[in-house]
């Protein structure tokens, strides 16, 4: 274990040198941290909403907005001007201004990407009320009539949970892409760290001293803490930001909260962290039966494959088709795929299960199979690895 914690911090320290990591650490929290301030000073809270009644005959009371929608704070002010004050002053987020005589009209001013829908759905229902009722005496209609006619189209279907789905969507776009570079970036890092190694003969000295899978796995876990380096700056400054008092945590808690479960979180974490051991530990390997640091791009090929085809199979085939019911079970695919059938309910508890521990007896065999090949390939100096070396290299 000394000698482990020993090549580790050696090597962990050569990837806080490259000064690239550092600067895109530094540049991520402070990115972090302008995000939350943009927001804090000049976004206003979300809760407090601007409305101004500059219509004599589309009326919204005061106290029907209030009892209807609780957790904001309204601001019922008489002109749009002043109501524009209050949003570049920052005071509130959303302006909605109420116009028209003959047909109501609403102008909406946010400082997001969508202003409040449900105050804007409730605002616009209330307004479609008041209108069918002036059209009702202006023509004489009936009620049930005037009902009949503006009844919405009816349509059944069956969905999962609104929750489960955004959360599913997100996912499906974010776990491929980001163990896909995970391990490409981590394992380009290990496999050219190791050919240049290799090829200076430094490798050479090392392993009379450490054990070639030690070295191996140092190589891995310091390029794996290189790469979320961005990752620790996202939350360091979430933290500063928190303490400065730009963000309260239990915001961005209750967001996660309300679009992920906590088992689907765990799911997550622990499906990123298989998912990545299942391809490493063959980075490692490529770079050691490389000659050469040139060679490495035609060693690196197979391996990549093996990534691009799940990658791909996950963004095309149907989550819950009959191919995916088996592919789920095979473990350089389930990463790409399990959490979100997991979210969708898909896959049952005992699926996840019978996947995971498919995964872990996967990520074993490879790193047993990669630590062979990276003791045994270190030494092979030949110009061209042949199917022959590599049975030879596994055999010894």
């Amino acid at each position: 274990m000394r000698k482990f914690g020993i090549t580790f911090w050696f090597y962990a320290k050569e990837h806080f040198k490259i000064k690239s990591l550092i600067v895109l650490a530094v540049f991520v929290a402070a990115t972090v941290g302008i995000i939350f301030a943009i927001d804090h000073f000049g976004g206003g809270s979300y809760t407090d909403i601007a409305i101004v009644q500059e219509s004599d005959s589309f009326v919204i009371a005061s106290e029907d907005i209030v009892n209807h929608l609780s957790g904001r704070n309204f601001h019922f002010v008489d002109s749009e001007d002043e109501a524009r004050e209050l949003f570049e002053e920052g005071y509130v987020s959303d302006v909605f201004v109420i116009q028209g005589e003959m047909r109501p009209e609403m102008t909406i001013i946010t400082s997001r990407l969508s202003p409040d829908m449900e105050v804007e759905m409730f605002l616009t229902h209330v307004l479609t009320a008041q209108y069918l009722e002036v059209m009702m005496v202006q023509y004489d209609l009936p009620a049930d009539i005037v009902t009949e006619l503006t009844a919405p189209m009816s349509i059944s279907a069956e969905f999962a949970d609104l929750e489960d789905v955004i959360a599913a969507e997100i996912i499906s776009m974010l776990l491929p892409y980001a163990i896909f570079m995970l391990v490409l970036m981590s394992g380009q890092m290990v496999a050219n760290s190791v050919a240049s190694e290799k090829t200076s003969r430094v490798m050479e000295v090392m392993l009379g001293k450490v054990h070639p899978t030690i070295t191996m796995m140092s190589k891995i876990l310091s390029s794996l803490l290189g790469i979320l380096l961005p990752i620790f700056a996202i939350i360091v400054g979430i933290i500063i930001s928190n303490i400065v008092g730009l963000v309260e945590l239990g915001e961005i808690i209750s967001l996660i909260d309300d679009h992920f479960s906590f088992n689907a979180l765990i799911l997550t974490i622990i499906v990123l962290i298989l998912g990545y051991f299942c391809f490493i530990f063959l980075f490692a390997a490529a770079g050691a039966i490389a000659n050469s640091v040139e060679s490495l791009t035609s060693t690196l090929a197979p391996v990549t494959y093996m990534m691009l085809i799940p990658f791909f199979a996950a963004m095309f085939l149907s989550l819950d088709g009959a191919i995916m019911n088996i592919l789920v079970y095979v473990p350089f695919v389930t990463p790409f795929v399990i959490v979100q059938r997991f979210i969708l309910e898909y896959s049952s508890i005992i699926e996840v299960a019978i996947a995971l521990i498919l995964m872990t007896v996967f990520s074993v065999l490879m790193l047993i199979i990669s630590a062979r090949l990276y003791m045994n390939g270190i030494s092979h100096t030949s110009e061209k690895v042949t199917l022959k070396d590599l049975k030879q290299m596994l055999q010894k």
